[in-house]
């Protein structure tokens, strides 16, 4: 029997995406000057918090291009560093993790504009009901999963299950993310903390 530990830390976000009323919209450019998103969404949304704006996505994970990646078997130090440096270190140069999987779709649905110049000109803006918001915190994260396994470590058995902003709601890109670890067929949760990061000002389209 092997404990394999993967420890994921870096600068990660909360993602969020959905939609608010035009009337609505209207009102937080009259109080912007005064409170801040998060009290706007409770206090005149009657929302729990700024998070509860998230029909379209929604997901909590660490930046693919941020995080360092350690991994440790029966606690001896098997690889520390970043993603791409892994990638290079153990897969071939230009393909990806080969157990590694998208599932952008199952954390947002794709809503990805057929005209992407119409969608988001001005005129379309003005013309809709509602308001497309985008927020994104920026915090620091550092998670971990443990397994275990009855055979030698197979680093081409390990892979991530990663989100792609731009193949969730409307396409637009944030970044791509590392949620959770995978081990051949099987998803290993990690559990991240509550709490909320720096919110960064949301995004209105």
């Amino acid at each position: 029997m092997k404990k394999i530990k993967v420890i994921l830390s870096g600068g990660g976000s909360e993602f969020n995406q959905g939609f608010i009323s035009k009337i609505d919209y209207n009102r937080w450019l009259d109080l912007k000057q005064e409170i801040n998103w998060e009290e706007f969404c409770r206090d005149h949304l009657e929302l729990d918090g700024y998070w509860e704006v998230s029909d379209v996505a929604s997901f909590t994970a660490i930046n693919k291009d941020l995080v360092n990646i350690q991994i440790l078997v029966n606690d001896i130090n098997f690889y520390n560093g970043s993603y791409w440096d892994l990638r290079e270190k153990y897969f071939s140069e230009n393909e990806e993790i080969s157990n590694s999987k998208n599932i952008s779709l199952e954390y947002g649905k794709s809503y990805i504009p057929v005209d992407w110049e119409v969608f988001f000109n001005t005129h379309s803006f003005n013309s809709r009901d509602k308001v497309l918001v985008t927020t994104i915190t920026s915090e620091y994260f550092k998670v971990s999963s443990v397994f275990d396994i009855t055979i030698d470590f197979d680093i081409n058995k390990l892979g991530f299950n990663e989100i792609s902003t731009d193949e969730t709601g409307y396409g637009i890109d944030y970044g791509d993310f590392l949620l959770n670890v995978r081990y051949e067929d099987i998803n290993v949760d990690i559990e991240y903390p509550g709490g909320v990061g720096q919110l960064d000002t949301p995004r209105f389209n």
